[in-house]
């Protein structure tokens, strides 16, 4: 699945059992081709030594009895490579879902996969400049997206909307033509 020349980008989304960056309990991934969302796929993932904090229970119900038999990252890591390893990454608040597979590759001795990124809440503040917020709920209910926030399939794929929805504010015919057209970062892995 190499689509590093095409509009091709996986919009991405983690969950976490504690507050370390090391600990994903749930990722999901949709790819977007040439504007049309064409796959989707979630994972839960055991994080370090099962354990979960109290606060990340509460924000998206994931609890151990979840991922008790679930892999590792990097047991699934071969499953999740081809969606990272030279693609461009959607994420919304990207600066979190990013550190999460840095520390995951930190962790398990992986190396980082060859990827660009862009964050699709930066994409939103610019084409959407005069929302109250340009949290995830907040753009996906201006743009009409159906949102479970905190579920990582849901987020991915409001996330992979909201790009779309960014590309069409802009005017653009692609996602990497909004990207230069909005003026986002785009970062490296």
């Amino acid at each position: 699945m190499n689509h590093i020349d095409r509009d091709t980008w996986v919009a991405l989304d983690f969950e976490t059992a504690t507050g370390g960056h090391d600990s994903a309990c749930s990722l999901a991934v949709v790819v977007v081709e040439n504007g049309d969302i064409v796959e989707a796929r979630d994972w839960l993932i055991r994080p370090p030594g099962n354990n979960y904090s109290y606060h990340n229970i509460q924000v998206h119900g994931i609890q151990p009895h979840d991922t008790w038999d679930a892999p590792s990252y990097d047991a699934l890591y071969a499953e999740i490579e081809p969606y990272l390893e030279n693609q461009h990454l959607l994420a919304h608040w990207a600066q979190f879902d990013i550190s999460v597979i840095r520390a995951l590759h930190t962790r398990y001795g992986i190396p980082l996969p060859s990827a660009h990124h862009v964050c699709t809440c930066g994409m939103a503040r610019k084409a959407f400049p005069r929302l109250a917020n340009h949290q995830l709920p907040t753009v996906s209910e201006h743009c009409g997206i159906s949102l479970n926030h905190h579920d990582a399939a849901s987020d991915a794929l409001a996330c992979a909307n909201v790009a779309l929805h960014c590309r069409d504010q802009a005017g653009a015919s692609s996602i990497h033509e909004a990207v230069q057209l909005l003026g986002t970062r785009v970062g490296r892995l």
